[in-house]
């Protein structure tokens, strides 16, 4: 295609697109690691409630790796 306004703006359109695609790739997996990290906290609560009910207490180190091991 010769130079001119129709290629620099197809440039400009293929640019756009690929960075639309680039976010749409990423969205879901950010979304899923904050529903993961979400339910963390909600195991973690329900854990610290039932061991407060049996006079134990849980140790902070397995919650730390699981939270390693997600990054």
């Amino acid at each position: 295609m010769p130079r001119g306004k129709m290629k620099h703006l197809q440039l400009v359109a293929g640019r756009i697109y690929n960075l639309l695609k680039k976010e749409a790739a990423y969205g879901p997996n950010v979304q899923h690691l904050e529903d993961f990290r979400a339910a963390q906290k909600l195991e973690a609560s329900l854990d610290r409630r039932a061991s407060d009910r049996s006079g134990g207490r849980l140790a902070p180190a397995p919650l730390q790796r699981m939270e390693r091991e997600a990054r």
